[in-house]
Parts: C-alpha cells; sequence; structure tokens
C-alpha cells in the first residue's frame, strides 16, 4: 500500500527557538528594558511593532509586540552593552545607540518613530532579474527580503507564544491523475495555530533535500519559516524580483531557486508583496528534482499571510498537494493521483475565547 506523503500531514514543525526567546530567560534576574513606541509627529502610540533586544553581536535576545498603548517590555540575558531596533512591517526601521544594562537593571525608553514608508513601487521599474545569493544593502531584492524576513519571523512568534485561537475549516480531497476530485470532505475544528506542513532543519534539508526516502514512503518537507531565514537556505538560494501575471495584482515578487543544479531534490517558489502595504501576502513553492512520474508544476503548495489589529501576523490560508504513486513492478512507478489538504482561517479568538476578528469564507482551501 503506497503511503501518502507526509508533507500532507499537519504536524507541529519545530519552533524558531533561537530566534523567538521572549520569556525564555528567568525575569526575576533579567535585565529589563521597557517602554513606549510613538509616532514622532503626532505623538500618538504606535500599535504592533516589533521592539527587538540585541546585544553587541547583534544577536537577538528578546522581541516584543507594543500594545494597544504602544508599550514594550524586552528582557537581556546579563549585564552588558545592548541596543534596540524597532521595525513596522512596511515602515523603515529605527535603531537605538549602544547602552549599557547592569545585572538585574530596568530601564525606561520612549522611542519616537518616524512613520516613513519603504518605497517598493519603484522596485516593479527597477525589476532586478539577476538571481542573487544575499543581496547587498540598498538592492530591491534586499529591501523585499527584509520585509518578508519580518512578516516570516512575525508570524513564528505568533504561533510560538499562542496568543491566540482560531476557528478554520478544512478541506481533505483525493485528485485523480487529472486533477478531477474523487473525494472531499470538509470540518471545522477550534485550537492554536502551526504552520501547515512537515518543518526539518535547514542543514539537513540541505545534506539530504526536501524529499527524503523513509520506511512507509517518500516524506516532503516544506519551506517553514526556520527553513527559508536560515543560513543554509540563503547561501544555496538565489533571490530575484518577479512581476505578477496581473497588472492590477498590486502584488511584487521575491523568487528563490537553488544556486547550484544537482540531484537532490529541491524547492523553488515566490514570495508575493503587497507593494502599497509593503507586506507579505502569500508563498508559492514547488518541488525540484522529483521522480520522473511526478509533474513537479502540481506538486507543492501555498500559504497566505495576514495581521490581525494588533500587529500580530498569522496563516490565514493554505494548500498543500503531494503524488500518489502506484508501483507496477519494481523501479517502474507511475503517476495514480494526488492528495490535497487545505484550510481557511473563519474566526480568530483571543487565548482565553474572546472573538476578535471574523472573516467570510472565500474558498481558497477549496480551490
Amino acid at each position: 500500500m503506497v503511503r501518502h506523503p507526509t508533507l500532507l500531514d499537519l504536524a507541529r514543525s519545530a519552533g524558531l527557538a533561537a530566534l523567538l526567546t521572549v520569556g525564555a530567560q528567568s525575569h526575576s534576574s533579567a535585565q529589563v528594558v521597557g517602554g513606549t513606541i510613538v509616532d514622532e509627529l503626532s505623538g500618538e502610540p504606535v500599535v504592533g511593532a516589533w521592539v527587538l533586544l540585541l546585544d553587541s553581536l547583534g544577536r537577538d535576545h528578546s522581541r516584543s509586540l507594543t500594545d494597544a498603548l504602544g508599550r514594550f517590555v524586552v528582557r537581556g540575558e546579563g549585564a552588558g552593552e545592548y541596543r534596540l531596533r524597532a521595525i513596522l512591517i512596511g515602515y523603515t526601521k529605527w535603531e537605538s545607540q549602544s547602552f549599557s544594562l547592569a545585572v538585574g537593571e530596568r530601564r525606561e525608553e520612549e522611542i519616537p518613530l518616524t512613520m516613513v514608508r519603504v518605497a517598493l513601487p519603484a522596485i516593479t521599474v527597477e525589476a532586478e532579474r539577476t538571481c542573487r545569493v544575499r543581496p547587498g544593502e540598498g538592492m530591491a531584492t534586499s529591501t523585499l527580503w527584509e520585509e518578508v524576513k519580518s512578516a516570516l519571523v512575525a508570524t513564528a512568534w505568533t504561533i510560538d507564544q499562542r496568543l491566540y485561537r482560531f476557528r478554520t475549516l478544512m478541506v481533505e480531497r483525493t485528485l485523480d491523475q487529472f486533477l478531477n476530485v474523487l473525494s472531499d470532505t470538509t470540518y471545522r475544528r477550534v485550537g492554536y495555530s502551526d504552520w501547515p506542513f512537515h518543518g526539518l532543519a535547514a542543514d539537513s534539508l540541505s545534506e539530504y533535500g526536501f524529499v527524503q526516502g523513509a520506511p512507509g514512503g517518500p516524506v516532503y518537507y516544506g519551506p517553514d519559516a526556520q527553513v527559508l531565514v536560515s543560513d543554509a537556505f540563503l547561501d544555496e538560494h538565489c533571490f530575484r524580483i518577479e512581476r505578477h501575471g496581473s497588472d492590477t495584482s498590486g502584488l511584487i515578487g521575491l523568487a528563490f531557486e537553488p544556486v547550484r543544479d544537482g540531484r537532490l531534490s529541491d524547492v523553488r517558489g515566490v514570495l508575493w508583496v503587497d507593494s502599497a502595504a509593503t507586506a507579505l501576502r502569500v508563498l508559492e513553492f514547488r518541488y525540484m528534482r522529483l521522480g520522473r512520474w511526478i509533474p513537479a508544476e502540481r506538486t507543492g503548495g501555498s500559504v497566505e499571510f495576514a495581521s490581525l489589529p494588533s500587529g500580530a501576523w498569522f496563516i490565514r490560508k493554505w494548500r498543500l498537494r503531494g503524488p500518489i504513486g502506484r508501483v507496477r513492478a519494481p523501479g517502474d512507478t507511475v503517476l495514480h493521483g494526488y492528495r490535497e489538504r487545505g484550510g481557511e482561517v473563519l474566526e480568530v479568538f483571543s487565548a482565553t475565547g474572546e472573538p476578535i476578528v471574523r472573516f467570510r469564507p472565500e474558498g481558497a482551501a477549496n480551490r
């Protein structure tokens, strides 16, 4: 019996432990920096900004999302030199001068944030088409990547903190080799959010590929946030600007693909950014270098991102599709069909059950 790819299991992926350190240290002895972020011109509090506490080596020790009053709290892991970085997705970043924190010290800061939007519209004219590994500062691809990275890490932070619960419409279906629907099941569930596909350490993916053999059949791994922001992925994939097929979409793409040819399975895709809001909207990806019986253009998935009024980011919709093979003889496998799973968030609640926002079903999980 052919085992369905575990890409399609909604398993919890590993959290971004190295990036999401809020609350990881002991609060009783930590060095604490608190304060407020305000709009430099109006003096109004800035809601939904990320505040990072960086040490002298630029390592991220703690992060906090500003609340409805613009307040934040971050904590250091020892005495030393630190600086603050404030990030509001879609706007230019702010960074403080270095300052010293003594053991157990508490420090208060008020950050006047200059609200200058990142100028993405010019990128559509520049249209950098050369695929570049780790594009340099000032390049269009680098500007786009910084915004994409902020949204990916923000989404992972929301998942890790479990501050929200989601009522989700789930769809599972089996398709034939021509994508005709053979079976279709829908159901609803309520719970915390997770990445909708299996994650694996980027170093392992680099060494063994995104599709790996297992006793029960091949395992398909997806490019989750941990992978996309990892050094291994950034060293082995290049980025370029891609225009959207529709002139009215308002989207500009940051396409990625492997730098080198090889035999290992890999992924290529596009991170679509709303050029007006300078915000990540969709990740699309496809698998490469699969078995000859697998149509690569029909395997992979998409993840759609959205933000809440609080500034927290979450996964709004997703769709994943993997192949089902039929073994006719040893070494002779043919395509039998596909298994597809999707999800669409219908309502968001606080961790204690208070409704926050409701969405009209758009049917993305059913397409």
